[in-house]
C-alpha cells in the first residue's frame, strides 16, 4: 500500500506555526535515485496572510554513479532551506514572465493543503550537484580501453602528437 503524501491542510497550521519532524523512506525519490539512509525532515511551517513561510532541514544519503569513471557512489545531503508557498489561484496570469531571485524559492500549491512531501523532494533533488563526481579529483576512463584510470594507469599508448596534426598533413598533401 502505498504511503500517503504529506499534505498539511492550512487549518491545521496555528498562528504560532506548525513544527514537523518525520522520516520519509526510499520511495520519496525512487524515479531519482536510490536513498542509503532514510530522509530527515525538520520543517517548520508559519501562515503569513493567504502564504505560508518554510524552514527547515533536511539529511539523507543518495547514492550516484560518477560522472568520469562511472562507479556507484555515497553522497550526504544536508540541506537548510526557506521557501514560501503560495496559492496557485495567486499566480499571475500572463503568457510570459520573468522569473525573480525570489521566485526561486515560491512553490506554488493547489487546494487547502501545503504539499511539504513535495517541499522536501525538491531540497534533496536540488542538493545534488549537476556534474556528480566520486571524488574532485576523479580521472575517470581511459578513452581507448575504458579502464577505470582511478585504479592504475591502463597500459595504452599515449598519444603526444596534437589532435591537430592530421590538418598538418592534409596540408602538405594539398601543396598547401
Amino acid at each position: 500500500m502505498d504511503k500517503p503524501a504529506l499534505r498539511i491542510p492550512l487549518e491545521d497550521i496555528p498562528p504560532e506555526g506548525l513544527k514537523l519532524e518525520f522520516e520519509e523512506g526510499p520511495e520519496l525519490l525512487a524515479d531519482c535515485f536510490p536513498l542509503k539512509r532514510a530522509l530527515v525532515a525538520r520543517v517548520f511551517l508559519k501562515k503569513q496572510g493567504i502564504d505560508v513561510k518554510a524552514k527547515g532541514r533536511v539529511r539523507t544519503t543518495v547514492e550516484l554513479t560518477c560522472d568520469r569513471c562511472l562507479e556507484r557512489f555515497e553522497l550526504e545531503i544536508d540541506e537548510e532551506f526557506e521557501v514560501e508557498f503560495r496559492p496557485l489561484a495567486s499566480l499571475p496570469l500572463r503568457e510570459e514572465t520573468q522569473l525573480s531571485r525570489e521566485d526561486l524559492e515560491v512553490i506554488f500549491y493547489d487546494g487547502e493543503a501545503v504539499p511539504v512531501d513535495e517541499l522536501v523532494r525538491e531540497q534533496v533533488i536540488l542538493a545534488v550537484p549537476y556534474k556528480k563526481l566520486c571524488r574532485e579529483d576523479c580521472r575517470g576512463l581511459c578513452p581507448r580501453c575504458g579502464k577505470n584510470l582511478n585504479q592504475g594507469p591502463c597500459g595504452c599508448e599515449i598519444r603526444k602528437e596534437s589532435p591537430f596534426a592530421v590538418l598538418r598533413t592534409l596540408l602538405q598533401k594539398s601543396g598547401g
